[in-house]
């Protein structure tokens, strides 16, 4: 029987597992703050100097911050990125403005201003400016990098979405390839910003394999637009003073699910192996235009959703969904027609998954006897944001074997559990009785593939 213990919630199932560290200001770390002037009382920007003998302020890197819009919060800016930034000997310029449409008009004259007045008072490496933006502060970062790439060494975006409004106008921003090969970016957003995630992994996917350098961090913890530099900023940041393209980043979020599933992903070879079929099984059938399938399920699971026709490389499929009627459990059956081998298709399928900012994990892979027939099992997660239902993670285990030995015919049968919080025992059982209880024929009329 199932467990009625269950959530299906994401936050509370791993929200302990994802808490990240914050990086600690030193308490004998004195940051020296002086306000500068930019031609009138109304354009100022204050210059957090790091405490150094005289000798040593030379050729010194030097980050701008641009504060979020609407609200500055420029003490805490101060607090938490002045002492990271001056244990590196860098500067930290923070534009000031009392206009309202600070970041909505004229940003670019502001901050040039603010690097050239700089550069005229400390000795500022020219080649070592960075650009730290919050929210509509970190879409300006974006802007100006994507239109000046040469006068940048890298840009942080903090709680920044990827649309932007310009001119009365919202638009994706999409980062120029050539921009992030010289100009890498790091983008911190808090979990609870799905949609913003989804589309920076994206971007990450399409253009890491040219190049391009650009880091995505997940924050979980207390909900805020506002975050506080995470741990991982500190080696990010010595990468990119050193004139480096910063290593890939850990993704906190992927290591949380893996670690959550991790329980049932090791249980769950030994309860197939000792897994029975289902004394309650029912038979359900559907025909396509080359197959006609039958697959024994457990009590509880109907057919659900419309079945696909052609598969993801566009081969022919008949395709039987069937879904439980209490828990968020599916049972997938899939008959196709491909001349690509099984693992070119699942390599697709799991590249296609990546390119649309999902986080797709493999955690094992074995071979299982049932039915009459050795099936290549798959056990992975993919996790991906609902509006909804926030994050969800849902942990499957995909199992294909060729039909009468003919490496153009497939069968697979994969069941997916979506409660993140899954029974071995129980996942093996549904598996273990569609896998002894699925049958394949040609479908009436059908032709060889």
């Amino acid at each position: 029987m199932m467990s009625l213990t269950r959530t299906g919630r994401w936050a509370g199932a791993v929200a302990a597992a994802m808490a990240m560290a914050v990086v600690a200001a030193p308490a004998d770390e004195a940051v020296q703050g002086v306000e500068h002037r930019l031609g009138g009382a109304d354009r100022t920007y204050e210059m957090l100097v790091p405490p150094l003998p005289a000798d040593q302020m030379k050729d010194m890197p030097l980050a701008v911050y641009l504060h979020p819009a609407a609200d500055p919060q420029l003490d805490k800016a101060k607090r938490d990125y002045g002492p990271i930034l001056a244990q590196r000997k860098c500067l930290l310029a923070i534009p000031k403005s009392k206009s309202t449409r600070m970041w909505l008009e004229g940003e670019d004259k502001m901050i040039a201003d603010v690097i050239a007045d700089a550069r005229t008072r400390y000795s500022v490496d020219a080649g070592r400016i960075l650009l730290i933006g919050v929210s509509g502060g970190g879409q300006v970062a974006l802007l100006l990098a994507d239109r000046m790439p040469e006068a940048f060494r890298a840009v942080v975006a903090v709680s920044t979405s990827p649309v932007v409004a310009r001119g009365g106008k919202s638009a994706w921003f999409y980062p120029d390839r050539r921009v992030l090969k010289t100009c890498p970016y790091l983008v911190v957003n808090h979990i609870t910003q799905g949609s913003a995630l989804m589309y920076w992994r994206q971007v990450q996917a399409k253009l890491a394999p040219a190049g391009a350098s650009i880091s995505i961090l997940p924050v979980t913890g207390p909900i805020a637009h506002y975050l506080p530099p995470p741990a991982e900023l500190g080696p990010w940041l010595d990468a990119i003073l050193a004139g480096k393209h910063p290593k890939p980043l850990p993704d906190p979020q992927q290591q949380a699910v893996a670690k959550m599933f991790a329980p049932a992903v090791e249980k769950l070879p030994k309860a197939l192996a000792q897994a029975a079929q289902a004394a309650d099984a029912k038979d359900f059938s559907v025909s396509g235009k080359l197959f006609e399938l039958t697959v024994s399920a457990p009590g509880g699971f109907a057919p659900e959703g419309e079945p696909a026709e052609v598969d993801s490389t566009g081969a022919p499929l008949t395709q039987l969904r069937l879904g439980h009627a209490k828990w968020p459990i599916t049972l997938r059956i899939d008959a196709r027609a491909t001349d690509k081998p099984m693992k070119d298709v699942l390599a697709a399928e799991a590249a296609a998954a990546t390119a649309r900012g999902m986080l797709y994990q493999v955690y094992r892979t074995d071979d299982l006897a049932a039915g009459g027939r050795t099936w290549q099992c798959t056990v992975g997660s993919i996790t991906y944001p609902d509006r909804r239902r926030g994050w969800v993670s849902a942990l499957f285990c995909h199992c294909a074997a060729a039909v009468k030995a003919d490496p153009r015919r497939w069968l697979t049968v994969t069941v997916t559990d979506e409660t993140q919080q899954p029974d071995a025992d129980e996942l093996a059982g549904i598996l273990k009785t569609a896998l002894s209880g699925v049958v394949v024929r040609p479908a009436k009329g059908a032709s060889a593939p």
